[in-house]
């Protein structure tokens, strides 16, 4: 496989000429706002990228260049292997991209060429209360022992973030808890019951959980694709409150609506839930649960 990237120079000097195909490896919609005169468009993201190419080049020995965003994204080297192992023969890459190409003035085409997009969606937050969409949100658990693991669901039944001292509070139906991994067995019911009764979250006497976040900090500088905030919270089970704490993702949707994100692994004996642990019993046999329970949640909020 072998591959030539290219500064600057070189990239302006093959785009002048004629029989080299230039290739624009970023999304259609930012290709159609700005791009290099005469470039083609094939996403490298999309699943059919090499569809693409072979639509763009339908000669795998006609010479091409490629560029993408600039020197911080790999988008135009990844596209570039692609193409290497695709049966490419003469494969260029440009990774300054459009970022260098503007900065020398180089001419660009397209519906907003004077216009910069960030590289990718800004947080905007108001100062506003933001109430939980319960329909849309979900929260899963996941236990397990030496035999395997059960999943299911914990109804969300309110909440509300506050957008200015980033705080908030959640309930949770523990009483509505569901198994899934069951789904249709006739055992299903049982676990379910042995997960309601007081050997774990005794929701006759404690039939709904509370999480109330205290503070929300943000993470600096912190990629699209990372927690960008760490939450302080206490989470109220089984008569008991403990801290949690915990890095979650919290970004916008259209409307103004927001989606809070998260993952982590709760220690239940913390709780006072005992059953099946180690740590309190001998001679559990096949009684033995993990003390750990895993938790992923998402969170559709509304401005109000």
């Amino acid at each position: 496989m072998s591959v030539t990237e290219l500064n600057l120079l070189e990239a302006l000097d093959k785009v002048n000429e004629a029989k080299v195909v230039v290739v624009d490896v970023l999304m259609p919609e930012h290709f159609e706002r700005r791009h290099i005169p005469g470039a083609v468009n094939a996403c490298v993201y999309e699943v059919v990228f090499p569809d693409l190419i072979a639509a763009a080049v339908p000669d795998k020995d006609a010479p091409v260049l490629l560029y993408g965003a600039g020197p911080n994204s790999q988008d135009s080297r990844i596209a570039a292997e692609k193409l290497a192992r695709s049966g490419y023969s003469c494969v260029n890459y440009f990774p300054g991209g459009l970022d260098e190409w503007r900065a020398e003035g180089y001419p660009l085409e397209g519906t907003a060429v004077e216009t910069v997009d960030p590289p990718h969606p800004e947080l905007h937050l108001e100062s506003r209360d933001y109430a939980l969409n319960v329909g849309e949100s979900a929260l899963l658990w996941k236990g397990r022992n030496a035999n395997g693991s059960h999943h299911g669901i914990v109804p969300l039944s309110g909440g509300v973030l506050d957008g200015c001292c980033m705080t908030g509070e959640f309930e949770l139906d523990m009483a509505g808890l569901k198994d899934m991994s069951l789904d249709g067995d006739e055992t299903q019911p049982v676990l379910e019951n042995h997960l309601r009764s007081d050997d774990f979250f005794f929701t006759s006497m404690f039939p709904q959980a509370i999480f109330r976040i205290t503070a929300m900090q943000p993470v600096p500088d912190c990629p699209a694709t990372m927690p960008n905030f760490r939450v302080m919270g206490q989470l109220g089970l089984r008569g008991v409150s403990k801290e949690v704490f915990m890095a979650v993702q919290l970004r916008n949707l259209e409307e103004n609506r927001l989606v809070m994100q998260g993952n982590l692994d709760l220690d239940r004996t913390e709780w006072g839930i005992i059953y099946g642990s180690a740590r309190f019993f001998q001679h559990l046999g096949y009684h033995l649960v993990y003390d750990l329970v895993s938790v992923e949640f998402r969170l559709v909020l509304e401005a109000r």
